[in-house]
């Protein structure tokens, strides 16, 4: 085979690797499903996280993340979770639900492990459900306890 040719389908088969591999990951962090804080009338589009492998990467390497974004993580039981910011660039709320969808518990401002060993934060509470915001969002639309929140 001419060298310029094998050079032609290797690169070939190196965009189409790079772009089916950036589609899946694209699909998987699109925020295209709707949650509503129904107190304050305040809809946050999110991705979903429903199995292990998405719920471990959750938003890690993200860059940024807009204001009515977030990341829903879905778990099969409700118990206490726990959560690290290993990997994860933004700084962050988390809004932890109970199966009906009802507030739980709070973390807000949670910042970036820059360095190893990253903290473990714990949900103190048992939760179905737990949802990753911008650092902010909580105090700034008065998210509390007890509140409830319509899921996808």
């Amino acid at each position: 085979m001419h060298p310029y040719l094998f050079r032609s389908i290797f690169g070939l088969a190196v965009l189409a690797t790079i772009n089916s591999a950036g589609a899946s990951a694209n699909a998987f962090t699109e925020f295209k499903r709707q949650l509503t804080f129904i107190d304050q009338q305040r809809i946050v589009y999110v991705a979903i996280a429903t199995n292990e492998s998405e719920r471990e990467r959750g938003l890690m390497f993200r860059q940024e993340l807009a204001a009515d974004q977030g990341m829903l993580f879905i778990y099969p039981d409700q118990t206490r979770r726990a959560l690290w910011m290993k990997n994860t660039l933004l700084a962050l709320d988390v809004v932890f639900l109970s199966g009906d969808g009802r507030i739980t518990g709070l973390l807000k401002d949670i910042q970036p492990c820059t360095k190893d060993p990253c903290r473990i934060y714990d949900s103190k509470v048992a939760a179905r459900y737990m949802l990753e915001l911008p650092a902010g969002f909580i105090d700034k639309h008065t998210i509390q306890v007890g509140q409830k929140v319509t899921l996808p």
